[in-house]
Order: C-alpha cells, then sequence, then structure tokens
C-alpha cells in the first residue's frame, strides 16, 4: 500500500480540498520550487515518497489519518525549500528553518490559498502544520522532536488533533536515508542504494577494507542520529529502524590516544574543596572521601553534586590528575558535548584513552545538568537510563551536577538514588544507584588560603580584616570559588561597593572594568589601521546577544563564524565599517576577555563558566521585561536572582491606573505587561494582557463580620463559609456569633479573617464588587516583575513577616509589617495566611484550588512568592485567609 493511496477519495473536514488531488498539484508544482537545488532537489523528495511507503508498515499507514499522510507528503516536497537563502545562495546551513519561514511568509506560492486563516494576517493551519513538520527534519540539537506539538488543532482540516510530531520523526527518518547516500561522496561508487524494509535498512558495499570502515562510521552516525526518532517512534508502536552494512566490517580497536595532561586544565589557584552529606555531616576533603569509594570494590557510581561556581569541574581535573599514573585511566568527559554528539562518544573515548591496557578506566563525567537546561523528569529518568546503558561495563564512574538542577530533594533520590516513591513505583532493576555526596561551600580557613595563593600573606591579612571582615557580604560570597576569585580580580571596586554586596553587583563591576580597560588599549595590529578608533562601546550589547542566543538555544559555544550576523545587528555603521575591515578587532577582544575563553584550533568561543550566560541574559532581559519587549520564554533561578538585582528599581515608581481612573481605597494598582513568573522548571517570563487592583491587605476579621451580617454564615460545597469554632496551636478563630450580629473578638479586629473556605472568600468578594485574584495576577503584585524571591527582595528576613521563625504562633495584624512590602505597595504576601486564588491547581482537574504566601504557621521557604499550595474549596484552617481583586 502507498501513502498516496490512503488519500483517495478524503477530503478536509470542511470538504473544500481533495487531499489526494492537491498533493499531485504539490508534486508537480515541487519541480520549480526546487530547480536549481541538484542533491535536494524534486528527485530526492520523490525518493524520500518511496522511502515511506517501504519504511511504514501497512498497519501504520492506515493508523494514520488521512490528514497526517497529507501534511507528510506535502512536507516531503516542502522541507528543502530553504536550500537556496534570501539572496538565492545555494546554502544547506539552517536551510529547515528557512524552509518554515518561507511556507509561513508566502502561503499562496506553495498552494496554500485555499486554506482559510483562522485570523487575519496568519498563515493557514495547514500551512503552519507542514512547516512545522518540515522544520522538524532538522538535526535533533537544532530542533529537539519533543518541542514540536503532538496534537495541532485545525477544524478545517481534520476533526480531530494531528501528532506533528510524529510526522516531524517519519520525515527525519526518511530524510536521513537519502542524505546519507547523498553523503558518501566519491564512495558512493562502493555501494548500491539502500535495500528499505520496515525495521531494518541495508546497504550492501564492495571495495577493500579502507572503504569498509568508512562505511561503518558512516552508518554509525546514521544510527545514532535516528536515535531520538526511534525513541518517539517505538512509543506508538513503530519498529525500530536500524541500518546495518553488509557485509560486516570489523575494525580493529584504535591505539589509546596520549594522556590528557590534566594538570594544565587545573585552575591556578585551585583550593581542595570539602564535602557533607545530605544531612550536613561534614566528611573531611572531597578528595580524600573519593579515594575511599575509589578503592572499595562494592561502591561503583557517585555522585558529587554542589552548587554553580562551587568548583566542581576543577575537582575532576585535579583528581583526575592524581590518579594519573596509578592501577585506574582517568576519562573525564564534559557532558555537554553529549547533548550534541550522542552517548556513544562516552564509549568511544574510554576506548581510544584506554586502549587495551590493563588499568580500569574511571568514569567521571561532569555536568549532568548541562544535558538539559531545566529539569524535565521525563527527559532526565531517559538520560540517566541512557548514561546507564552507556556505562554498565565500567566498574567506576563519577557524576557531577548542580544541586538545584533537580526541583526537590525528592526529584534527586528519585533520579539518582532509585529511591521509590508510593504514587510512582518502583524503578527497574537495571537503573543505576548512586551514591550521592555533596560540595561544601569554602569554609574561613579554604578563603584564607585561597587569598594567600592570590595576594601573597600581607595582601590577603589585608584584605581579610578592610574587606572580608567588615562587609558580612563578602565573606557569603566568597565561599563560592568562583566569586571569590571575581572579587579578587577587582579588590578596589568591591570594597567600594554601596549597600549591600551581592553576586549581581560583582559581575556587573568585572564586566564593567573589563570594558573600561579594553576602551583604553588597541591590539598593534589595529593600531596600524585605526588608531583613532576604540573597542566599540556596545560591545557588552553583544555580550548578551551571544549569551542569549545560547541560553535559549541550550548550546555552550559557537563558532566565530556565526558572529558576522550578529554584528551587522548590534554595531552601528561605523563600528560595523571597521569591523569589516578587521574581524580581527573583535576577535582580539573576545580573546582577551576575562568571561570569554576560545578554542584556537576549532576556533569556537565559550563562556569561562555558564553563570557568566545566566548574567548576560538576565541583563538582556533587564532591559526589555520593562518595555515589554522581552522574548518569553523559560529561565533559571540564577538567571531570574541576576535580573532581580539588575531591573531599575524607580519602575515601580511609574506605576499609574488609567487615565481618570481613580484607585479605590486599601487596593493599589498592578499594571498590566511582562513579569518573572514561577521557580525552578516553571520559572518563565510571561504577560498579563490587562492591569487590575488587588487589596493592599488581607481581608480582616472586622471586613467579614460585616459581610457575616447580611449574608449569614451559609452552606456551599458541603461546608459553612466560615469555621467559628475551635483551634489549633495557640490560634483560635476570633469571630463569633452574638444573636443575629457576627462580631471579631476584641483586639483581633484587624487580624485576618481565618477558618474561610474557598466558596467563603468568593461569595465574600463578590458582595464586595471585587473577585478573588487569579494566580498569576497574585504573584505579579506579590513580587514585582523581577522575579524576585520574597516580596521585599531575594533574602528571608524574620522582620518583614509573620513566618515560623517569627515565632508568634499567630496571626498578627495586617498592617504589622510595613517593611515587607511588595513592589506595588501590599503587605502580608509572604506570611500571615495563606491566600485563596481563582485558579485550579491542576488544569482540566476541578478537585483544588490553588493558594499562595505562606503563613504564621510554616516556614521561610514556604512564604517564597512562587511557592504554590493546594487545598479543596471547601476546606478551612485556622491559617488560611484571602484578600480581593478588581478589573475595570
Amino acid at each position: 500500500m502507498r501513502l498516496d493511496e490512503r488519500l483517495i477519495e478524503e477530503r478536509t473536514t470542511d470538504d473544500r480540498i481533495d487531499f489526494h488531488e492537491h498533493i499531485l498539484r504539490v508534486g508537480k508544482e515541487a519541480s520549480s520550487w526546487l530547480e536549481g537545488i541538484e542533491k535536494n532537489g524534486v528527485g530526492h523528495s520523490k525518493r524520500l515518497e518511496g522511502y515511506l511507503d517501504q519504511l511504514i508498515p501497512d498497519e501504520f499507514k492506515k493508523k494514520l489519518k488521512p490528514a497526517e499522510i497529507f501534511i507528510l507528503l506535502y512536507a516531503v516536497y516542502l522541507h528543502d525549500i530553504g536550500y537556496r537563502d534570501e539572496q538565492g545562495k545555494i546554502e544547506s546551513r539552517d536551510h529547515p528553518l528557512r524552509s518554515k519561514k518561507y511556507i509561513l511568509k508566502d502561503p499562496q506560492k506553495y498552494l496554500f490559498d485555499q486554506f482559510s486563516p483562522m485570523n487575519e494576517g496568519e498563515a493557514p493551519r495547514a500551512a503552519q502544520a507542514v512547516a512545522e513538520v518540515c522544520y522538524g527534519h532538522a538535526h535533533e540539537s537544532v530542533c529537539p522532536l519533543r518541542d514540536i506539538p503532538n496534537d495541532f488543532g485545525d477544524f478545517c482540516l481534520c476533526k480531530d488533533p494531528i501528532n506533528l510530531r510524529r510526522l516531524a520523526a517519519l520525515l527525519r527518518l526518511a530524510d536521513e536515508m537519502d542524505q546519507a547516500y547523498i553523503r558518501l561522496g566519491y564512495l558512493r561508487n562502493s555501494i548500491s542504494l539502500p535495500a528499505i524494509s520496515p525495521g531494518i535498512v541495508r546497504m550492501h558495499w564492495r571495495g577493500d577494507l579502507s572503504v569498509g570502515e568508512a562505511l561503518s562510521d558512516l552508518v554509525q552516525g546514521i544510527n545514532e542520529i535516528l536515535q531520538p526518532v526511534n525513541d518517539l517512534l517505538t512509543e506508538w508502536g513503530f519498529p525500530k529502524t536500524t541500518v546495518v552494512l553488509e557485509p560486516l566490517v570489523k575494525k580493529p580497536p584504535p591505539p589509546p590516544q596520549e594522556q590528557i595532561d590534566y594538570k594544565k586544565l587545573i585552575p591556578k589557584n585551585y583550593i581542595p574543596s570539602k564535602c557533607h552529606d545530605e544531612k550536613g555531616g561534614n566528611k573531611g576533603l572531597l578528595h580524600n572521601y573519593v579515594l575511599e569509594w575509589l578503592n572499595d570494590p562494592k561502591r561503583k557510581l557517585l555522585a558529587v553534586l554542589g552548587d554553580y561556581g562551587i568548583g566542581k569541574t576543577s575537582f575532576c581535573y585535579k583528581f583526575a590528575c592524581d590518579m594519573t599514573g596509578s592501577e585506574y585511566v582517568p576519562v573525564v568527559v564534559n557532558l555537554k558535548t553529549v547533548k550534541a554528539e550522542g552517548w556513544r562518544d562516552i564509549q568511544r573515548e574510554v576506548r581510544s584513552r584506554a586502549g587495551d591496557s590493563t588499568q580500569s578506566p574511571v568514569l567521571i563525567l561532569d555536568g549532568f545538568d548541562e544535558l538539559s537546561r531545566t529539569f524535565d523528569k521525563e527527559t532526565v529518568l531517559k538520560e540517566i537510563e541512557n548514561l546507564s546503558k552507556t556505562t554498565q561495563e565500567y566498574k567506576k564512574m563519577i557524576l557531577t551536577s548542580r544541586t538545584q538542577f533537580f526541583r526537590s530533594e525528592e526529584e534527586e533520590k528519585e533520579t539518582l538514588v532509585r529511591k521509590e516513591f508510593h504514587e510512582r513505583g518502583p524503578r527497574s532493576m537495571t537503573y543505576p544507584r548512586f551514591e550521592i555526596i555533596y560540595v561544601s561551600l569554602f569554609d574561613d580557613e579554604q578563603i584564607r588560603q585561597y587569598l594567600d595563593f592570590c595576594l601573597g600573606k600581607a595582601g590577603s591579612e589585608k584584605f581579610w580584616n578592610e574587606t572580608v571582615e567588615k562587609v558580612f557580604d563578602v565573606k557569603d560570597l566568597a565561599r563560592r570559588p568562583i566569586l571569590i576569585d571575581l572579587i579578587v580580580t577587582d579588590l578596589d571596586a568591591v570594597q567600594n561597593i554601596a549597600g549591600k554586596v551581592t553576586p549581581g553587583k560583582i559581575y556587573r563591576i568585572v564586566t564593567k572594568r573589563w570594558q573600561e580597560r579594553e576602551e583604553q588599549r588597541l591590539p598593534p595590529s589595529i593600531e596600524l589601521h585605526h588608531k583613532e578608533e576604540k573597542i566599540p562601546k556596545n560591545i557588552i550589547l553583544f555580550m548578551e546577544e551571544l549569551a542569549y542566543w545560547m541560553f535559549t538555544r541550550e548550546k555552550d559555544r559557537l563558532h566565530f563564524n556565526t558572529l558576522k550576523d550578529a554584528i551587522n545587528k548590534y554595531f552601528d555603521n561605523k563600528t560595523k565599517e571597521m569591523l569589516r575591515l578587521s574581524l580581527d578587532n573583535l576577535d582580539y577582544q573576545i580573546r582577551n576577555c576575562t568571561f570569554l575563553s576560545r578554542n584556537e584550533a576549532e576556533g569556537y568561543y565559550a563562556f569561562a563558566h555558564r553563570s557568566f550566560i545566566e548574567y548576560f541574559v538576565a541583563k538582556k532581559l533587564a532591559r526589555e521585561i520593562p518595555e515589554n519587549k522581552a522574548q518569553e520564554i523559560r529561565i533559571t533561578d540564577e538567571t531570574a536572582l541576576f535580573v532581580s538585582e539588575l531591573i531599575d528599581p524607580s519602575v515601580y515608581e511609574r506605576i499609574e491606573p488609567p487615565q481618570g481612573v481613580k484607585i479605590p481605597k486599601n487596593m493599589t494598582y498592578v499594571l498590566p505587561g511582562q513579569f518573572i513568573m514561577g521557580e525552578k522548571n516553571n520559572l518563565l517570563i510571561t504577560s498579563l494582557k490587562k492591569g487590575f487592583f488587588i487589596d493592599k491587605y488581607p481581608v480582616t476579621n472586622a471586613q467579614f463580620c460585616a459581610f457575616l451580617y447580611e449574608r449569614g454564615n451559609q452552606q456551599e460545597g458541603g461546608s459553612e463559609w466560615i469555621n467559628l469554632e475551635g483551634s489549633h496551636k495557640n490560634e483560635r478563630y476570633h469571630i463569633r456569633k452574638d444573636g443575629n450580629r457576627f462580631v471579631a473578638e476584641p483586639g483581633f479586629e484587624q487580624h485576618p479573617v481565618i477558618g474561610v473556605t474557598w466558596y467563603g472568600a468568593s461569595a465574600y468578594a463578590e458582595w464586595a464588587g471585587k473577585r478573588l485574584p487569579a494566580e498569576e495576577e497574585w504573584e505579579k503584585a506579590a513580587r514585582g516583575i523581577d522575579g524576585r524571591v520574597y516580596p521585599w527582595g531575594n533574602e528571608y528576613d524574620k522582620d518583614k513577616c509573620n513566618t515560623y521563625e517569627s515565632e508568634i504562633g499567630l496571626t498578627t495584624p495586617v498592617k504589622s509589617y510595613k517593611e515587607g512590602l511588595s513592589p506595588y505597595g501590599c503587605l502580608d504576601m509572604a506570611g500571615n495566611v495563606w491566600e485563596w486564588t481563582d485558579r485550579w491547581h491542576d488544569e482540566g482537574k476541578e478537585d483544588s484550588k490553588v493558594l499562595r504566601g505562606g503563613s504564621w504557621y510554616f516556614g521561610r521557604n514556604i512564604a517564597r512568592c512562587a511557592n504554590r499550595n493546594r487545598f479543596l474549596p471547601e476546606d478551612w484552617y485556622n491559617y488560611i485567609g484571602f484578600r480581593c481583586a478588581w478589573t475595570l
């Protein structure tokens, strides 16, 4: 059965288009769209259609909806139209993205004119679907398949959702069959066209052993490219596709590589790290702990976790250096390379370094968190299983990761220790189980050792007495190796920081000082031609763009050639002309930058530490969010902390309601627009379309009594609106019924009302002519636009809120903590009482409502602005209250 046969007599839902006839038209027109593109022209597309017929078993052709086959075949003929760039030149780089852009820019040219767009100015949904599938044939590192929608809706095309993700996987599968053949070059004469059938693709070859070895490498590369395709399609029950070479080639093992000199990679001022267990117990020097683990044959897997910039990578190189020449062969692998090149590279690298040595390889896999910018449990567990399959033959393995990469301690244990949680069930017995040790922050002794290295005894003592001991913030920051290095780099500027010393202020000083230094000098080769020129002042903007490009694409490096496009966007004409005359100018700046490094041999650039990427991204976002110009993306906790320090506080001084609108009494206005919401894996830039008013304080006992006097304490959802009896700990309910009246206990009139159900809170809001705030409204009112942790900033302060640490043990009057004011002027948004919002906790499940803010009964971590809690709407407790919102 051919795929196109499934389209005969099939039409769109609106009956306007015959699928089969339209695809025939597309196939004919493709000759003109692909004209002049030799290797990837219409012949390539026709071969792909044939490959799909052979690769997809008939039973799966029947499972595909006619609309899905229609989109897939459409993409077969359009996926390579981007091989011509905007100037008409043949350019393979980024061609999948250009194909997508061309379709969306001119859908009529590609025969989508008969499909109606859903919104004016938009490409028809059918064109959007085809464009997504076309882009999906890019490499996995460019376009991850799981980023493509699997429930795309277009009622005019099909009444059911369309799985574009699956279609992109099928297109990539077929495309790789033909692309592999195209890439053979001179070897093409040694191989016949692939013999394709479902599940297996055979390539028959002839020639000498060198030809076979080259083809064997090619086939291995194809199977690695197909891994994410197979992972996705096998979830559908689709047979895994494997490419084999016949006859098989037996390659001799590669000779061992020369040992890497890890000593050269150890930082000049390396200080040995200390470590602790999960309960904080001191375990001494990390080096000694790991050495003990290494010499214990019963212990195989060790996870070394720690905060960013704490020295995990430096430890890996130092430990590997100390092992060199012992009974072990250390192999340090930076896991960010796995994301780009695949897990099999680990096996190749280990075997090439160890060869046939009788020594035992010790794998040191650095940066597990580099595999994904955020913790997505499904993805992370898959990577752990990939790691296990790849490394199970090795006796010893060390894995490092940022502690914050895991959303919680529970996720950490589930992922690394195979701890079972009752709602999730057990892991398989082949799933790896890691022992975990944590890298400790520097103590005073280590800080002083580092300062002695850098400044000498006299300078170290002076800095310790005049700065570290006097400015307490500096000592806290210096406990992290990367920050103490930055502090020492600019001692004078750090000593003159106004107010609290923070990481953001230190990074700002470092980048500013670097820029000032570079503006005072030019390399001799540039001075000869441009003596009057200065280093471009907007080079920092350029750094922001490079960091943002890496951050949003999850890249750790970029090639020098890719800088040229950014030059046109970020430099003025005068600067661009200078750079055109001598790109060495830019190259010089980057090579001498204290926060960028370059691989001289390959021409790639990388930031010295990932925290620099997060800092530069934060600088860009801090400028764009107040202007509502930021791209709405997910970010990291570290990026959000930098943004909260970098956004100008004056943005909160310009808050005005719509013209002619008076702010209601005891309410404040929150502007529409962008802000940072959430935390950890769900931290993102989002926006509110409308401004709104929100109460400055939680609703008080006195206010709720007035409501009860008029409406009574009614039953709703199985409970009364408010519980008037009982107590918990030292806190009791403070409203009682006195005849027909409801009165607040003397002295508690201005305390927040407690024991209110969601139904009671909602009824009060309606009575008051208001409503309960949406969850996103509550969070923006609490933390502003900058993503701060608490309403007043990033550091907890028990003098600014009523939480468990305050040791009060009950509610406090709503105006008690005026120092805990939020950016928009709200009080008690951290602690005192949990506050009902109008949001269901789980989308699509109407069982529990979201509460925000923490309470007197809970601790500081629960009082974070981004923390969510859930209760049934009929629940009432003596730590639950609410406040109201109102929209014009």
